[in-house]
Parts: C-alpha cells; sequence; structure tokens
C-alpha cells in the first residue's frame, strides 16, 4: 500500500477531505516515530569540512577584500575576492553555506550572492552589518554551522575520523562558547558540537533543520561521522509508503483515531443527542486496535535497535575442546559459552 491508497480509506469517512486525510496520515506517522525508537530512525551521516575559503595560509584570510557599511545586510567583494567567490557559488561547499567575518568580529551567514558584476560580485547576509564600516579589508570566508539530519531527535555519537577521537556534543552551549571564545578565534583542531539554531537561512537547501556549530573553528578539509535519530520524512507522492517495520494499517489506525476525534470535535449543540455516529467510542476502539498492534510491531524491530546499543563483552580466552571432532583436525580459535 501507498499514501495514495492510505488516504483512498480515509475519505470514507464523512466529511473528511483529500487534504485534510494527507495532513492526518502525516500526523500519525509523526505521533508513532515521536513516541518510539524504531531501527529505520538509526541513522549514520556525516560531515566534511571544507577548508578556508581560498585555502589555508599564514594569516588566516580569504583572497582579496571587502567592503560594507554598518546597519546594510550587503558586503561587495573587491575583483580578486569577487573571483574566488565566483568558483564557489555553484560549486561545493556553496557559499550560501558558508560565512563570512572580519577578523575578531562575528559571524554572518550568506544567504545570496549577485554576479551581476562579476568583478565586484554583491554577498547577501542573514542580518544587518552591525560592525565597525569596512573599506578594502581582510575577511574569512568559512563554514562553522553544520545542519543535522532532516528530522533529527538526538545525536549518539560524533566521531572525529581523522584522529580517532569522539567529539563532545553534550556538555557546551553558545552560553559556554561566549564566555570561553566570544569571538571565536580559536581555530585550533575542533573537538566540540554545539547547538546553534534552526536553519532559517531563505534558500538553504538545509532550510527548516537543526545547525551546530564546530568549535574551535575548522578552516582546514576534515571529516567526520556520526551516528543519531531522526524522523521518517512526511508522505508526500501517492506512491510513497511508510518504513519497515511501520505498516500502512498502523498508521491508518492512529490516523482513524485522530480523524474520529476530530469528528467528534465537530458536533454542535444543537445536535440531537444519540443522532450519528459515536465518534469518541470509535476512537477508543481504534486505540486500542493501534496499541495492540504497535507492541507486536516493537516486539518484531527490538532486536535490531539492540544491535544498535546493546554492549557486547569479549569473553577472553576461547573455551571449548582444541580437537574436532566433525574433521579430526585441530580447531583454530574456539567458542565462548
Amino acid at each position: 500500500m501507498s499514501l495514495g491508497t492510505m488516504r483512498q480509506e480515509l475519505l470514507g469517512i464523512p466529511g473528511v477531505n483529500f487534504g485534510l486525510a494527507t495532513i492526518k496520515i502525516n500526523e500519525a506517522l509523526a505521533a508513532v516515530q515521536n513516541e518510539n525508537v524504531f531501527s529505520f530512525q538509526l541513522q549514520q551521516g556525516g560531515w566534511l569540512t571544507p577548508s578556508l575559503l581560498g585555502g589555508p595560509n599564514v594569516s588566516f584570510l580569504s583572497p582579496g577584500s571587502i567592503t560594507v557599511t554598518p546597519f546594510t545586510n550587503t558586503i561587495t567583494g573587491d575583483a580578486v575576492a569577487s573571483a574566488a567567490w565566483m568558483a564557489s557559488i555553484l560549486n561545493p561547499p556553496l557559499l550560501t553555506q558558508q560565512q563570512i567575518r572580519v577578523p575578531y568580529y562575528s559571524l554572518y551567514n550568506i544567504i545570496a550572492a549577485d554576479a551581476t558584476v562579476p568583478t565586484a560580485v554583491v554577498l547577501t547576509l542573514d542580518r544587518p552589518w552591525m560592525e565597525p564600516a569596512q573599506v578594502n579589508a581582510s575577511y574569512m570566508i568559512y563554514q562553522a554551522y553544520y545542519a543535522a539530519p532532516a528530522g533529527f531527535k538526538r545525536w549518539y555519537y560524533i566521531s572525529d575520523t581523522s584522529n580517532n577521537c569522539p567529539m563532545n556534543w553534550w556538555s557546551l552551549s553558545q552560553i559556554d562558547l561566549s564566555e570561553e571564545d566570544s569571538e571565536r578565534t580559536d581555530f585550533s583542531q575542533p573537538t566540540n558540537v554545539v547547538a546553534y539554531q534552526m536553519d532559517t537561512r531563505t534558500g538553504s537547501s538545509t532550510y527548516g533543520q537543526m545547525l551546530f556549530e564546530l568549535w574551535p573553528h575548522p578552516i582546514s578539509i576534515l571529516p567526520y561521522t556520526f551516528g543519531c535519530q531522526a524522523n521518517w520524512p512526511a508522505l508526500q507522492s501517492p506512491n510513497d509508503t511508510v518504513p519497515y517495520p511501520l505498516t500502512d494499517e498502523l498508521i491508518k489506525m492512529r490516523a482513524y483515531e485522530m480523524l474520529y476525534l476530530w469528528k467528534e470535535s465537530q458536533k454542535g449543540d444543537a445536535m440531537e443527542r444519540g443522532s450519528g455516529a459515536n465518534w469518541q467510542f470509535l476512537a477508543q476502539a481504534m486505540r486500542a486496535e493501534y496499541d495492540d498492534r504497535l507492541k507486536r510491531i516493537r516486539l518484531m524491530d527490538r532486536n535490531l535497535v539492540d544491535l544498535y546499543f546493546t554492549r557486547m563483552r569479549n569473553m577472553g580466552s576461547a573455551r571449548g575442546q582444541v580437537y574436532g571432532t566433525v574433521n579430526s583436525q585441530a580447531n583454530v580459535g574456539g567458542w565462548n559459552s
């Protein structure tokens, strides 16, 4: 079955239209995921930090210079800077995923680039420039903020795969960073992942996803690997299906319950007592069926979830008979009992 099929069944409830059925199906899918942990929610991903625009150098500066006026949200680059920006407008990492700053001042998100004049490219910032005026000033462009997967709920681990060490994602906040490194001038090896904010950058490919700051700020190419819990995306196409071990029946049951309660809320004060269906009773009955079905599905999926979390123990030296009675030869290794 698929979204289209589930939707057709829900349309059998009086007063339910196409849009409402779609909304309730996705609300049901989200509710099931938010109340449980399923194997399909356990995801692995990674980040690859770009280097400082222009490449690592002893001056920690990007090519060319910029001009910007306080209380405006645009920065203009000179010919050298514009040439460097042009190369990054369409090639990953996208310029609109990176940040710009004048050394010792705040970071600003780049949300757009206007290359109408190739020798004077104009960058649009996410907020007005609230630093002193800059005329032909030095600057830095690099990426400090990284998006978690869509539907992100929590981290399980983040690893620096260049140095074989875990990243600290649990103990620092933006308040801590404001005390430790308010100017963000520490560019040593990143060791921390700190919650920043939701991505509200217009046109961003990760719009609406949670952003995290890597600190100290990375200005060289480094890979990171993470494991997290993230929800399955909402169903949109009529052919979209729910992930294993969820079933269409389970999602429909939760959606039916929601729609029955919606129908109950539509009863007017003037409705004659006893007329029409008892929607509250139907919602309770559907919830009981849903709970029973969910319990069986969670039992089916528990082994896969446990494989992700359960800690295995090395039982030490191998035990068992050295002589193998099957092949009449000495065993290589052994087994734990």
